[in-house]
């Protein structure tokens, strides 16, 4: 079992019946039980196991397959060791612990756990019938190495197999019917009896005769016994001598009845309790049967979540390995990205260079471009002044105005081509100015 398991417990109860024929011996130990797939035994010094420790009781918790187990192996356990109070159970010892067995400490427990006065103290519960009860809990935390569920599911059906052997038959005992009686000396009379006492006693006689003797028939069959054996009449020979013969053995007859009643009683109560364990025993067989059909079940459903297990493990797998393509392709990108980065600055350098430069040559254009329209716009006004100056001759002579108004335009035109062949040259000039950089 590891650590992370959910604990396993279990229970074990200890009957010790005639323990005053044990309680001189030195040492003695339970049957070997089973918690949690493991051997264990209680072990119990009625005069103690050390010196000093005579006076009360030792018992301890034993590993009890420890001489079989291999090196290393640890048993981590909690436990609490119990002598019941029989009757109340309210005054129960009770002395709990936690210890960790291994190979040289396979037991473990109290050299002073009760003292035998209080044990064997009528009042106190402890020892009813000369029996004593003593129990043991305990709760298993780790176990090393761990046991097999399969050796576990082995050893529990295996046992209750050897079991069922105890309800191949009905479990029923036939029983014979006793009969009981109490022995009474019989005082013989020592006068003869009269006929009508002998009638009487014989009557009497034969109703004890045609039912089974019981002891409220004691008083009745001596009182006929010890008329009829003074009988001298009214008797064959024969009936004489069976009384006579009876009425010799009498107390003996009766002894052995007594004897017969008694050991009759013990055969019944023998009986009524074997009938009791027998059921607990059927009840015990039924109950594992039901766990092992559970057991099938949650077997069922392990194998059902192994599989469904498989499928998530493998879902995990794949979703590990997308994921590791996708840190992958993130990789690439992130290089991908580091470089165009870096071209990305080196370009953004570069813009700032030509937008300085071009700042300048913009600088240069406008400067150029404010002459030449400054240029344009005294022209237009000394245009207009000469138009102004030549109105009133214009009345008086026609031709002289078309003449001059041809001589304007040719003007215009020429000033035009020159400020287009400027602008051609500046633009060439930028052009070669860019090229060269």
């Amino acid at each position: 079992m590891e650590v992370d398991e959910p604990l396993r417990s279990g229970k074990y109860t200890w009957r010790i019946d005639s323990f005053s024929t044990k309680k001189n011996e030195n040492k003695f130990s339970s049957d070997a039980f089973t918690v949690g797939g493991c051997e264990w035994r209680i072990v119990i010094y009625p005069k103690g196991n050390r010196t000093g420790t005579q006076s009360h009781l030792s018992m301890y918790l034993e590993v009890a397959d420890a001489a079989t187990l291999p090196d290393g192996w640890c048993r981590a356990a909690k436990f609490v060791l119990t002598v019941v109070d029989q009757e109340s159970g309210v005054g129960s010892r009770k002395i709990a612990c936690e210890h960790r067995f291994r190979a040289g400490t396979h037991d473990w427990g109290f050299p002073q756990f009760m003292s035998l006065a209080v044990l064997h103290d009528h009042t106190k519960g402890f020892v009813v019938n000369d029996t004593v009860v003593l129990e043991v809990k305990i709760t298993l935390h780790e176990v090393a190495p761990p046991v097999e569920l399969t050796t576990q599911m082995s050893r529990l059906d295996s046992y209750f197999s050897c079991l069922s052997v105890y309800f191949g038959a009905t479990g029923k005992s036939d029983l014979r019917a006793g009969s009981a009686s109490c022995t009474r000396t019989i005082d013989l009379a020592s006068d003869s009896p009269s006929a009508d006492d002998i009638e009487k006693a014989k009557h009497s006689l034969k109703e004890c005769l045609s039912d089974l003797f019981r002891l409220n028939m004691t008083d009745r069959l001596s009182s006929a016994l010890s008329i009829l054996s003074h009988a001298r009449a009214g008797l064959s020979p024969d009936q004489q001598r069976s009384i006579e013969t009876f009425k010799a053995n009498f107390d003996e007859f009766v002894c052995d009845l007594l004897t017969f009643e008694q050991d009759n009683s013990d055969f019944e109560l023998q009986k009524i309790t074997c009938n009791h364990l027998y059921s607990a025993l059927k009840k015990n067989h039924e109950t594992q049967l039901s766990y092992k059909q559970s057991f099938d079940g949650l077997t069922e459903e392990e194998e059902e979540l192994k599989k469904r297990l498989k499928e998530v493990c493998s879902k995990k797998v794949k979703l590990l390995s997308d994921w590791e393509n996708l840190m992958n392709e993130s990789e690439g990108v992130k290089s991908r990205y580091a470089i165009h980065e870096k071209k990305l600055t080196e370009a953004e350098e570069k813009k700032k260079i030509a937008e300085e430069r071009m700042s300048r040559s913009t600088s240069a254009w406008s400067s150029l471009k404010e002459q030449f329209l400054n240029l344009s716009g005294c022209q237009v006004k000394m245009d207009e002044k000469l138009q102004a100056a030549r109105k009133p001759a214009l009345s008086c002579c026609t031709e002289g105005w078309h003449r001059n108004a041809v001589c304007q335009n040719l003007f215009r035109f020429r000033i035009l081509i020159v400020w287009a062949a400027v602008l051609c040259l500046l633009f060439s000039f930028y052009l070669r100015w860019i090229l060269l950089m």
